[in-house]
């Protein structure tokens, strides 16, 4: 069984899968998406790191500077390129659940595929980011619209689909009314109802 989870920031996705992965015995792929496209690529955790789900455009040049904006914007393909297929590779193993990096666009023609959004209200999402990297409201409003543009660039540019729209998943869940718990319960809910 394979389940991803897009998420916006803020929405304690990554903690929902961590905890689905806990309880149902899963191996949960977050950051280990980029670790294991290092091992088998060859850039460097630093290089991947750094274009990880990042707009896509000749115009933005993330980290290393040094890099014209032709070199970049190639960097930036072959980094995706190299986390989708350790995405596939990785899904080929056992019961796994994937967060973001288009999995669910990645592997939308495999059987057994759970595609869950997890969104939540901006106030909620706006607490979780002050309370979790010690921000102002200020500072977590900015860094959720900017984490959120460059997970909606990214994968608007790779799946040519609206992040976050209905048509792409199979569940989509609100963690400001479900919490974490309430949120893996719902999940393993649906799981059961798919089989």
């Amino acid at each position: 069984m394979i389940i991803t989870i897009g998420r916006e920031h803020g929405s304690n996705g990554h903690d929902i899968a961590r905890a689905l992965a806990a309880d149902l015995g899963y191996t949960c792929f977050d950051k280990e998406i980029v670790d294991t496209a290092a091992e088998n690529s060859n850039f460097s955790k630093e290089i991947l790191h750094s274009y990880d789900e990042k707009r896509v455009s000749p115009y933005i040049v993330p980290v290393p500077h040094y890099l014209g904006l032709n070199e970049s914007f190639r960097l930036n393909m072959q980094v995706a390129s190299a986390q989708f297929d350790a995405i596939r590779s990785l899904a080929d193993q056992d019961n796994c659940i994937f967060v973001g990096r288009c999995a669910d666009y990645v592997l939308r023609n495999r059987e057994n595929l759970l595609r869950v959004f997890i969104m939540a209200d901006e106030d909620f999402r706006i607490q979780t980011m002050m309370k979790k990297q010690n921000l102002s409201e200020d500072q977590a409003r900015k860094l959720i619209r900017q984490v959120d543009k460059d997970r909606s660039s990214y994968y608007k540019y790779y799946t040519d689909q609206i992040w976050g729209e209905r048509e792409n998943f199979d569940l989509i869940l609100n963690s400001a009314k479900t919490g974490v718990d309430g949120a893996v319960k719902l999940i393993k809910t649906y799981l059961e109802l798919m089989q």
